[in-house]
């Protein structure tokens, strides 16, 4: 696996970590070349910011977490910030719980991918609770839009669950909370935009927005493959 090297971060060990995951195991997961590509772009550590815009099933999710997962667990960051938008922000401050419970719907599909990459959800994901963090070693923090005015984030792996559903002004808020020593994926596909007012996404304006720059910083990719079955790749063929 590589040398160890001096630890970081609180109970943890990190190795150094190798220039390519060409010769990675990667979960044991057999990727398709697009998938490659997207988990090589987030991977480089020259690329600050990397967009992915493609549709259902094709593991936009799943490479994205399982390669942020790895940046963390060799010390390339300090925790994996995982961020995605209810749609409905003025529903959610009425819901009933903690901000933590009125937030967790959202964040199913980052259960779902450490489900299918082997990691466990509960000790990897931080509490909700300030105090008990302070004993945990989870290292990945999910959270909405709806809680991050006013946050500084830093020193983390960033992924931007379901842009499509962000609008242009949520995109910048995101956008504009990250720090230095920070990398971001954008991922999430203009198919699919459960936004009222369509118009409002700002995921394929800030593609168009970074890709302007001309910036070697900065990669767009896009998965063709539906890895769930035909019948989600050809529901998905319907304009």
């Amino acid at each position: 696996m590589g040398k160890k090297r001096n630890a970081q971060t609180q109970n943890e060990t990190h190795y150094e970590a190798p220039v390519t995951l060409e010769e990675h195991p990667f979960y044991d997961l057999q990727l398709d070349e697009d998938q490659k590509r997207f988990r090589d772009a987030i991977w480089n550590e020259n690329i600050d910011i990397v967009f992915c815009n493609s549709k259902a099933g094709t593991g936009k999710t799943l490479v994205a977490v399982g390669t942020a997962n790895l940046l963390v667990k060799y010390g390339k960051f300090k925790q994996l910030i995982y961020v995605t938008s209810p749609c409905n922000e003025h529903r959610l401050g009425f819901m009933p719980g903690t901000s933590a419970e009125k937030s967790a719907f959202y964040y199913e599909p980052l259960y779902s991918a450490l489900n299918s990459l082997g990691i466990n959800a509960y000790t990897a994901i931080q509490p909700d609770n300030i105090a008990e963090q302070k004993y945990s070693d989870g290292y990945i923090k999910p959270m909405t839009d709806v809680f991050l005015r006013g946050c500084n984030l830093e020193d983390a792996i960033i992924v931007i669950e379901e842009m499509q559903n962000h609008t242009v002004e949520i995109c910048k808020k995101i956008l504009t909370r990250v720090c230095k020593n920070t990398k971001v994926v954008c991922i999430g596909h203009t198919g699919q935009n459960d936004l009222k007012v369509k118009s409002d996404s700002g995921f394929a304006r800030y593609i168009q927005h970074f890709a302007n720059k001309n910036d070697d910083r900065v990669a767009v990719c896009e998965l063709t493959k539906s890895h769930r079955s035909w019948v989600a790749q050809w529901a998905d063929e319907l304009e």
